[in-house]
């Protein structure tokens, strides 16, 4: 069982938010810009294809979590309880000045760390196709007449995203049904007892969500481009871990933490002892081994029967990572939940 450590602050959790918000962006970029250099307009194809997936998932996931929450399955609960840590980081304007009512929520949003991270990149056209498809689909597979405009864009150049959700006023009330189980323990996710019980539950959330956005749009290449589409997902994942690598050695080097296996664990860019027990098992300046019992992606790889792919995160992604924060570091999973194990085992090693 996944719970909040009991030193956590606040601030510790809204600055994961960042970086796991970013990593969710970047997997897609790399995702998507492997896809259309190998396969041209037809890769392209893909991409759009894997971001309506992705909305289809989130879009399903929240109405039968907020169902079973209790909640209607209207715009204001849509975005009241958005999956997503997106809207926590921008509450200020998303709460503060946004306007509710059940069938038309409309709010600007000023501050998106996904648009920084695809600028930083110049990622701004495939950027921009993330808003337009993604969000559709989700409003309408969240409800059948739901329906979201954004005709002020961050990455069209705009200062702001403007959003308007909206569904008919006769719009029919939507009943899921009996709440399955997977429903009913991502509802309680959305229940909170404190200010940081609830920003907690939304890193959770986006934690899972990296795991999501990683198999729907990695399965139409893969499905749609045979064995050449599984070589340019491995090779985005391994970009993907390289390039984290990389920025996570420069936050370490501007914060003056000691580069070492330790610090790749202790201050890591996704929620590791923030969300994900880690247990030490062996700590040295050449050898650290450390076990993961449980983390929100391998939950999600493994609700939606994508175990194989989960390896592939793993495999692939780590070694390019360690390698990038710390040339001659070379990392390997012993153990994973998706390939059947009780944990997950990595082992961090200085190449003698």
């Amino acid at each position: 069982m996944l719970t909040m450590p009991n030193d956590i602050r606040l601030e510790q959790i809204v600055e994961s938010m960042d970086h796991v918000l970013k990593a969710q962006a970047r997997i897609y970029m790399h995702l998507a810009r492997e896809a259309a250099e190998r396969f041209g307009r037809d890769g392209e194809r893909s991409i759009r294809l894997g971001l309506r997936a992705y909305g289809h998932w989130r879009g399903k996931e929240m109405q039968e979590a907020h169902h079973a929450a209790g909640h209607p399955v209207n715009m204001e609960t849509l975005l009241r309880c958005w999956d997503n840590a997106s809207t926590y980081v921008a509450k200020d304007t998303i709460e503060g000045e946004g306007r509710y009512t059940p069938n038309d929520v409309e709010f600007d949003v000023f501050h998106c760390p996904a648009s920084e991270a695809w600028k930083d990149s110049d990622f701004h056209q495939m950027g921009h196709w993330y808003c337009d498809e993604f969000h559709q689909a989700a409003a309408r597979t969240y409800h059948p007449d739901g329906n979201v405009t954004i005709h002020e864009n961050l990455m069209k150049g705009d200062d702001r995203c403007h959003f308007r959700w909206l569904m008919p006023p006769d719009a029919p009330k939507l009943d899921p049904g009996e709440p399955t189980e997977m429903a009913t323990r991502l509802g309680d996710d959305y229940v909170a007892s404190s200010e940081i019980d609830g920003a907690w539950k939304a890193l959770k959330r986006s934690n899972r969500l990296l795991g999501g956005h990683y198999f729907t749009c990695a399965v139409p290449i893969i499905e749609r481009h045979g064995e050449e589409g599984r070589a340019a997902v491995v090779a985005a994942l391994k970009s993907w871990g390289a390039e984290r690598g990389r920025l996570l050695r420069q936050r370490h080097e501007g914060r003056g933490v000691t580069v070492s296996l330790e610090a790749f664990w202790s201050d890591h860019d996704l929620p590791a002892r923030i969300i994900w027990p880690v247990r030490e098992i062996e700590v040295s300046d050449g050898r650290v081994v450390v076990e993961i019992d449980d983390t929100p992606q391998d939950r999600a790889f493994a609700d939606h029967d994508h175990a194989e792919l989960g390896a592939l995160w793993y495999e692939a992604s780590y070694p390019a990572m360690a390698e990038a924060y710390w040339p001659g570091t070379l990392a390997h999973w012993e153990l994973l939940r998706s390939r059947g194990d009780e944990t997950n085992r990595l082992v961090l090693e200085r190449q003698s």
